[in-house]
């Protein structure tokens, strides 16, 4: 293993990757390292053979790829490039990886499973995607795995922020105009803040950083949410709560009453006991995450 001084970050507008350059960019014990934020003008996903060519130039020293094609619903018609950017990209960053033995951090979905469990998800169990978006980014795991890179897979889900398009900010942009909304009741999972995902990210690439890279049994899928559960419905009520929204009622409905063309995950929930043993990192509680973000508005 060698020194790691260079990182790059594949994305630039992104939720997770908006909050990674704030935490890996202001973090004092990281102030060494030189942090790239490829956009597209500098690593087109979409146009995979020059992927290769790009990381050549670049010759990072630790790659963290958040980027992805994210549009469940559309993938549906847009199977070719979910599939380019979530699965053919990838497998290029994961060769590229593997033959200069350069440390990944790659992004992956709750999405990658059939959603009807019961008990919180381990790594280990069975995937079966019900749509493109999951199959995509499954496939794009695989790859990864199947390249055998020095990498760390982690899946999260119910990404939200003060950034970007998100179930959060629709529901402050809905409550200035209605005062009741019918919110899904009946899924279930972890909403997970992107800023949580970026504190703990840093303390991960610290470790890499520390270590010199990946160490021989810490590469693998983690799983990488917020603890702790509930609905899109209770979920909704907590962020009016948060933010001193008291005009507005939400209202439970089923699934089956909101169609979307992509069926979602009814059971979300993923279990981060590995991510605690092997790193002795989690995410904070759901709840106290959402209190953060909040916060971040009132604040700035």
């Amino acid at each position: 293993m060698s020194a790691i001084k260079n990182i790059l970050l594949i994305g630039q507008n992104g939720q997770v990757t908006t909050y990674l350059q704030r935490a890996l960019s202001g973090d004092e014990a990281l102030k060494n390292l030189q942090l790239l934020v490829a956009g597209r003008d500098i690593l087109d996903l979409s146009d995979v053979a020059s992927i290769e060519p790009a990381l050549e130039g670049i010759s990072p020293d630790l790659i963290i790829n958040p980027a992805a094609y994210t549009a469940v619903d559309l993938a549906e018609q847009e199977a070719d490039a979910a599939f380019t950017i979530n699965r053919d990209a990838v497998a290029v960053i994961a060769a590229y990886c593997a033959k200069s033995n350069t440390p990944l951090i790659h992004f992956s979905t709750d999405y990658v499973f059939a959603g009807d469990a019961s008990e919180p998800y381990l790594e280990s169990d069975e995937t079966a995607p019900n749509g493109v978006y999951g199959q995509s980014k499954l496939e794009g795991e695989n790859a990864i795995l199947a390249s055998a890179a020095p990498a760390i897979i982690l899946r999260t889900a119910w990404v939200y922020s003060n950034h970007g398009k998100n179930f959060y900010k629709t529901m402050l942009s809905l409550a200035a105009s209605r005062d009741q909304l019918s919110v899904v009741g009946d899924q279930v999972g972890a909403p997970t803040y992107a800023g949580s995902i970026a504190d703990a990210t840093k303390q991960l690439v610290a470790l890499i950083v520390e270590q010199g890279g990946i160490n021989e049994g810490q590469s693998g899928i983690y799983n990488f949410t917020c603890q702790g559960q509930t609905s899109w419905a209770e979920f909704a009520k907590a962020i009016f709560v948060e933010n001193e929204i008291t005009n507005i009622t939400v209202n439970s409905i089923r699934t089956e009453e909101y169609p979307t063309p992509a069926k979602r995950p009814a059971f979300s929930v993923l279990d981060g006991e590995k991510l605690k043993q092997t790193f002795d990192i989690s995410l904070p509680h759901w709840g106290t995450a959402l209190a953060h973000c909040a916060a971040e508005i009132k604040v700035g």
